[in-house]
């Protein structure tokens, strides 16, 4: 009869049938920190504490940990096999381990969509989404900080993601101002993490036209404290840098705007956090709705009228006629 292995299961030259070696090339490729190097396992190993053995997995921590016994390095299986996506199974009447994983492009059995979420810590986001932004812009900011913390969160598949292809969207979409970098970051996790992305994603673009930036929580680290916020009214990174460059007498390429838009990113990343938290508990409830300065706009152009595509802020482009 076969069942889930619970006991801890080492990797070792004594287990028969399963050595690392054999383990390796049929679950992927894995590093096991200092552990694999010689120094560890063929000099003096027996001098290393356990709790200075790290064991990672394709460069992600593994919380089980590795130990040295004897003079090898020996690590739980169950851990580094489910982090690369495969199963571990005992069957007690033939004793044999069973390990499971199909391989696709050399890596892991990708999940099927959506992948899976964990919940992450808004502030840990909001500044990692700042220090991003120096990296790569806006869409890298927010997209590169959510995949990397659900790297450390959940690991396989996020670790096979790259996340410089999210780049072009410095600038609203090479440099030419339209969807803020910031959202299509955003929307591009949110699509990879739920089904139900539409409402959730609608619920960040209307937060956005909203919200203040860049906001007073980055104050301890930022490098220009205290800027001056503005509110966008749209979407549209032209828009939303044009205003808060009027108002703050700041150049487009100057140091200042660079912050505020650092800030702004790490801002809008940590506020998708706080939804998809909601979403994962079932207690999200989208709360944004048109301002009154533009819904007639709406009701008779987009419904009356029958001519008009989108939810944007109209009199912050187009002069009301009604």
């Amino acid at each position: 009869m076969t069942k889930n292995l619970n006991d801890v299961l080492r990797v070792s030259k004594d287990q028969e049938g399963l050595s690392r070696r054999k383990l390796l090339a049929n679950v992927g490729k894995v590093t096991i920190g200092a552990v694999a190097a010689g120094s560890v396992i063929g000099f003096g190993a027996e001098k290393v504490l356990a709790s200075d053995v790290n064991l990672k997995v394709n460069g992600q921590q593994v919380a089980a940990g590795a130990k040295i016994e004897k003079g090898r390095a020996v690590a739980q299986i169950r851990p580094v096999v489910e982090q690369l996506g495969g199963t571990v199974n005992w069957d007690n009447v033939s004793k044999t381990v069973d390990v499971n994983g199909k391989a696709v492009s050399g890596g892991s059995k990708y999940p099927a969509y959506p992948w899976p979420y964990k919940k992450l810590d808004p502030e840990v986001v909001r500044k990692r989404g700042y220090e991003n932004y120096f990296k790569g812009g806006c869409m890298y900011g927010v997209a590169a900080t959510l995949i990397e913390t659900l790297r450390e969160e959940v690991g396989f598949p996020y670790t096979d993601l790259p996340v410089e292809m999210y780049k072009y969207g410095a600038g609203g979409a090479g440099g030419w101002g339209t969807l803020c970098g910031c959202l299509n970051g955003a929307g591009a996790v949110m699509n990879l993490v739920t089904k139900d992305y539409g409402g959730i994603y609608g619920e960040i673009i209307g937060w956005y036209t909203e919200a203040s930036f860049p906001s007073k929580k980055h104050e301890a680290y930022c490098k220009f404290n205290d800027q001056v916020q503005t509110v966008s009214k749209s979407p549209l990174c032209h828009a939303s840098v044009t205003k808060w460059a009027s108002a703050s007498g700041a150049k487009i390429g100057s140091d200042e705007k660079k912050d505020r838009c650092a800030k702004t990113t790490g801002d809008t990343a940590a506020r998708v956090v706080e939804l998809l938290n909601q979403h994962m508990e079932g207690s999200f409830v989208a709360a944004y709705k048109p301002a009154e300065e533009f819904k007639g706009c709406l009701d008779c152009h987009k419904t009356a009228l029958d001519n008009e595509q989108g939810k944007m802020n109209c009199v912050s482009c187009h002069d009301p006629h009604n």
